[in-house]
């Protein structure tokens, strides 16, 4: 049995997920380019909102909005002024008051001001980092880091995979010296102080001439929100009609700048999944792809002569994963494959949305199939009608289903046969649900199945 290695989302296996856990789990990281090519030798500022519990926020000048609506781990792009003291006050985006943050800022010609928010809303501080317009030497980049996670302990900035320490014991609010590097890609690393325990992994792509900020942001305990699930609404090892014998391969890519750390949850289909078996945790570099071949058999032991079908999801430290699948039948002609994409929390039908999916074909040479996956802990009602190419409505229908509980129907149009572009339109009336849904018509020759998403 294959199985995941990495840092360990501690407590995901005793809980629930309706508990919607918080374990410890890697840092997030924003990077900023510093750009002093771009001063004209006034002052420069700029905001980073590094505050993890706190709203979007507006910022205030000498009485004067100057940013709007900045959120958790959003920066703006610098504002030059003349020389000066400031008043700086930040506050509820959209409000005058409370004010989180008041400080007079003494402004000195041709220097950059970082202005970054820091810790819980509670005692919200500002850490300021300044910048003098110097630039690196031919074919360097400068590269500096912010301790900007409230509960995360002092750590060491080193090379990836066990290399030397660059820059040693870095605490909150903490910000370390510009660092010269050659320019290049590197991937770095923050250790526990004085320890080899990985806690965050960045990937720093360093022009020649660059100089750039790196900031930990986020809290430590902070996994589990139903915003960092993701799904792959079918997955399948099991027989099917007449010879054919499906599998699926996930890949799973990593978009952000943080190395990312998830673990798999396995769904079986028509049951309760309120305590699903879950994966080793498994962390994936910046910009790297992990492929889980028959994920199934290699992550959750399934094995031949074995039926398991159902769903996958996912859940993460990292709000920018991506997935992609596909479900396939092996013959003696080839592969015949269904390409599943994985669906982000966001991208679920929320209550009050209705979706239309489309090419439902029944006839002598194809069948056509929906399924449904429900993506919160909690129970939820699925609705839809089913309509004929010709726009006549067959009947309306309704389904309920168990905490991430999901479902296949098969041959959704058996009955009305021949079909030929018939439609079925999906919604909740649940207050507060959210769920996944697909129709999939296959080749009764070869089993080769298409994945139509709704619309």
């Amino acid at each position: 049995m294959r199985k995941f290695v990495g840092i360990s989302l501690a407590g995901l296996m005793a809980l629930t997920l309706p508990a919607m856990v918080q374990a410890a789990a890697p840092l997030n990281a924003v990077a900023l380019a510093d750009a002093p090519e771009g001063n004209n030798g006034g002052a420069r500022v700029r905001v980073l909102h590094a505050s993890p519990d706190a709203p979007a926020v507006d910022v205030w000048v000498n009485g004067g909005k100057v940013f709007s609506d900045i959120e958790f781990e959003e920066g703006t792009m610098f504002v030059e002024v003349p020389a000066g003291t400031y008043n700086v006050q930040v506050v509820p985006a959209g409000l005058t008051e409370p004010v989180v943050i008041e400080a007079d800022l003494d402004l000195m010609a041709a220097i950059d001001y970082t202005v970054v928010a820091t810790d819980v809303l509670a005692n919200i501080t500002p850490v300021i980092l300044t910048a003098d317009g110097s630039t690196p030497a031919d074919g360097n980049g400068w590269v500096r880091f912010l301790h900007a996670s409230p509960d995360a302990p002092a750590v060491d900035i080193a090379v990836a995979d066990g290399g030397p320490v660059l820059i040693p014991n870095v605490a909150f609010q903490d910000a370390a010296a510009y660092l010269p590097v050659p320019a290049g890609t590197y991937d770095l690393e923050a250790r526990l102080a004085g320890t080899d325990t990985v806690v965050l992994g960045l990937r720093a792509s360093v022009a020649e001439g660059s100089v750039i900020t790196a900031v930990a942001t986020g809290l430590a305990a902070d996994i589990g929100k139903l915003e960092n699930f993701y799904y792959i609404p079918a997955a399948a090892r099991a027989g099917g009609v007449g010879d054919s014998f499906f599998v699926t391969d996930v890949d799973v890519n990593n978009a952000g700048l943080a190395t990312a750390t998830y673990q798999v949850l396995w769904l079986p289909r028509d049951t309760d999944n309120s305590a699903p078996t879950a994966s080793e945790a498994v962390t994936v570099a910046s910009g790297r792809t992990e492929r889980w071949a028959d994920v199934l058999g290699t992550v959750f032991a399934v094995k031949d002569g074995e039926t398991a079908l159902g769903a996958l999801a996912f859940i993460s430290d990292r709000k920018d994963l991506k997935f992609f699948s596909r479900t396939f039948n092996t013959s003696d002609e080839g592969t015949f494959g269904q390409a599943i994409p994985g669906f982000a929390a966001a991208d679920l039908i929320q209550a009050g949305e209705m979706k239309r999916i489309l090419f439902f074909t029944e006839n002598g040479d194809y069948r056509s199939n929906i399924g449904i996956l429900n993506g919160t802990g909690s129970p939820m009602t699925i609705k839809w009608r089913r309509y004929t190419e010709d726009g006549m409505m067959v009947d309306q229908s309704m389904a309920d289903l168990p905490p991430w509980g999901n479902v296949q129907l098969n041959r959704v149009f058996g009955a009305e046969a021949p079909v030929e572009g018939g439609y079925i339109d999906v919604w909740t009336e649940t207050e507060g649900a959210a769920f996944a849904a697909y129709g999939s018509v296959l080749d009764n020759a070869t089993s080769d199945p298409t994945t139509v998403l709704p619309q």
